[in-house]
């Protein structure tokens, strides 16, 4: 499976502190050519199709956090 990278928007369950533009992949490792730091990755394994799910589910997903948008890198 090929590396992908997204930019999500969302904020936190537990505060609903906002978050924009931190950057998510598809798989556990990291892909150096692509200009983006590994420190700059916020969430390793979401899929483009768990970060649909999770956006139509909106607060009731498992994740910690809601994603509200989202764009391809």
């Amino acid at each position: 499976m090929k590396i992908k990278y997204f930019s999500i928007n969302g904020y936190w369950k537990d505060d609903q502190k906002e978050f924009k533009d931190y950057i998510a992949t598809n798989r556990g490792e990291h892909n150096s050519k692509m200009r983006i730091l590994e420190e700059d990755i916020f969430y390793y394994g979401l899929t483009e199709n768990r970060i649909k799910n999770a956006i139509d589910q909106g607060y009731d997903h498992p994740l910690e956090f809601v994603i509200t948008s989202y764009t391809k890198l």
